[in-house]
């Protein structure tokens, strides 16, 4: 990848084109069951096996993404762009979660490989349970309790919108082991599946938009855990060796390497709409006068202008992460910026065709409804902001 331009290296470009080509052929047809049942294709494994290309997916060794001189991360902004080209669903397939980048940043080198390496090699599956229903961006008032008894923590409390938590073989759970240290007392802790107290209060929750991944409602009552599932601790208490990252900074620290692919989808959805917009007024331009075709033919050039800008922030926090000192800083423009843009130009694509544009014939008004998930999930685009601020002039900014 180029480190002025941010071009893809010709072997990045041919596996993008190919995965889009494949996703808008494969995906897209699947997309309106996929949302109005909640629930991806029963056929799904069948439908990505036809992939002419890896799909990054962890289950099988024949499946995973290529190594690219461009880096991990670039390669992932190509691979969650260009594959959400065709639809969202296909992120709502069983997969290994992201509680594995809580561990990778809490953990202790024994907790590392007891949880992390598993996820890894496609052993184990994932959920992460930071989000509560009183609750939005602001992680530091988690209500969840987890009180020391003996051996055992106990925990207490409830957790929404957990991706993967109905199916995970283990929940990466945040909660308050100290109040009065506030935010600082949050700690993490992992919960397996089955263990008592633990429970699904609901596998699929009702959403605005991605209805067909699961995000599930989850139930901590008097659930039991040794001491060692404390991400940092073992059997005797605290240990010094691993990460020495708080709760919610391992929250955080999770997040954030994950919002330059979330904006990656959001650009998807968009480039998506603009084809499939262009396309269709393409075939009605007869109806047009040469003063109004102009006027559509400029929006969608300044539509297309402001995806390019999109791309290129998230190619650059992508970039960051293979390349240069991890930081929050670039991911948190990433995020902040793409997805509330492409909310805009799937909106105004909605416009330009007319009533059309939000009937359930086209994808488009689904798109919107996936995007401002994209724009909420995993931080919303103020708190993105709230975070670029603190890092160009100081925590006051915020």
């Amino acid at each position: 990848m180029s480190t002025t331009s941010f071009e893809l290296s010709p072997e990045l470009q041919r596996y993008a084109q190919e995965l889009r080509e494949w996703a808008s052929g494969a995906l897209r047809p699947h997309a309106r069951e996929a949302d109005t049942r909640k629930k991806v294709p029963d056929d799904w494994e069948a439908i990505l096996h036809t992939s002419p290309v890896p799909l990054g997916r962890e289950d099988t060794d024949t499946d995973r993404l290529p190594e690219f001189a461009d880096g991990f991360w670039v390669a992932q902004m190509a691979y969650h762009e260009n594959f959400v080209y065709g639809d969202v669903w296909g992120f709502g397939v069983p997969g290994r979660g992201i509680g594995q980048l809580v561990i990778e940043a809490m953990g202790s080198p024994e907790q590392i490989k007891k949880w992390y390496d598993p996820v890894m090699d496609g052993t184990l599956s994932t959920g992460f349970a930071l989000t509560e229903p009183h609750f939005g961006s602001d992680t530091s008032q988690v209500a969840t309790t987890a009180v020391r008894d003996g051996d055992s923590w106990v925990i207490n409390g409830s957790k929404m919108y957990c991706t993967n938590g109905a199916r995970a073989d283990y929940i990466t759970v945040f909660a308050n082991a100290d109040r009065s240290l506030g935010a600082k007392g949050i700690a993490c802790f992992v919960v397996p599946r089955g263990t008592p107290g633990f429970s699904i209060a609901k596998e699929n929750e009702d959403k605005l938009g991605i209805r067909s991944w699961q995000t599930s409602e989850l139930l901590f009552q008097d659930c039991r855990v040794p001491l060692e599932n404390r991400l940092g601790w073992n059997a005797a208490g605290p240990v010094d060796e691993g990460p020495r990252v708080s709760g919610q900074g391992g929250a955080l620290a999770a997040l954030s390497n994950n919002r330059p692919n979330m904006a990656g989808m959001a650009v998807g959805m968009a480039q998506a709409s603009i084809d499939v917009t262009t396309k269709l007024l393409e075939g009605q331009q007869a109806g047009y006068s040469v003063h109004r075709w102009a006027a559509v033919q400029r929006d969608l050039d300044a539509m297309n202008e402001a995806l390019s800008r999109a791309r290129r922030i998230n190619y650059k926090a992508a970039f960051v992460l293979d390349n240069g000192t991890p930081n929050r800083y670039n991911p948190a423009i990433s995020k902040g910026y793409s997805p509330q843009t492409c909310d805009r130009i799937i909106r105004r694509c909605m416009q330009l065709l007319g009533p059309e544009g939000t009937s359930k014939e086209l994808l488009l008004e689904k798109w919107y409804r996936d995007v401002k998930i994209m724009d909420i999930f995993e931080g919303s685009s103020q708190v993105q902001r709230i975070i670029v601020a603190r890092e160009l002039v100081g925590r006051l900014a915020g």
